[in-house]
């Protein structure tokens, strides 16, 4: 599919959610964010792809978030793994293995257009999730391995999509692809099983609240 194709059928898909991002939630709240989802959930079709090394998932998720932006022009992983191998920026068998700055070099390295930060409140980081999918980003993010366990190491993650789960209406589901199982997964926003709670807490330097995107501006 061409892109001019698919970012029509993002924009007109997003649309009710996207008008009000603007209007209506300033400040966003979980509670406006639940009444919205209910009508439309957030979703973006990232094509997931499992990491090729044990401690590779950051190349991955780079990987993905740039084939998503630039699909004409795709990457592979094994590629980016030999660029940040031969840079410094990846250290298979030396932890952090690709720190959160190093995976801003990296993607400089592939996109003009890289943008990256670190939310502090569980209130930022629900808004600048839901304005990144709105801007049709997939988002980057550092969790846990297990996203439960204080114990689990760092690992990043593509956050896709948020939507509401059917069966508990007040609970808010974030989806990402996952490097380690090559899926689409979800799990609560909230909680101590949930993607906040891991985004905060991981043991990457500079990881707990980091997040990158990166977009095409044509």
């Amino acid at each position: 599919m061409k892109k001019s194709i698919r970012t029509s059928v993002v924009i007109l898909a997003l649309a009710s959610v996207g008008a009000l991002l603007y209007s209506g939630f300033a400040p966003l709240s979980e509670a406006s964010l639940i009444r919205q989802l209910k009508q439309q959930g957030l979703m973006l079709q990232v094509e997931p792809i499992r990491q090729i090394q044990v401690t590779s998932c950051g190349e991955a998720a780079i990987t993905m978030a740039y084939n998503y932006a630039y699909p004409e022009s795709p990457i592979q992983e094994w590629d980016v793994i030999a660029y940040a191998t031969e840079m410094g920026h990846f250290t298979a068998d030396h932890p952090p293995f690709t720190s959160p700055a190093d995976m801003g070099k990296i993607a400089k390295n592939y996109a003009d257009e890289v943008s990256s930060g670190r939310v502090i409140t569980q209130a930022q980081g629900l808004r600048l999730l839901v304005q990144k999918l709105q801007s049709n980003e997939p988002v980057i993010i550092d969790v846990r391995t297990r996203l439960d366990d204080p114990a689990a190491g760092a690992h990043f993650v593509v956050v896709t999509g948020i939507s509401i789960d059917p069966n508990h209406e007040k609970t808010i589901l974030i989806h990402y692809n996952d490097p380690l199982t090559g899926g689409n997964e979800s799990a609560p926003w909230a909680g101590e099983e949930g993607i906040w709670n891991a985004w905060q807490n991981n043991d990457d330097p500079g990881g707990p609240g980091w997040w990158l995107t990166i977009h095409d501006p044509s």
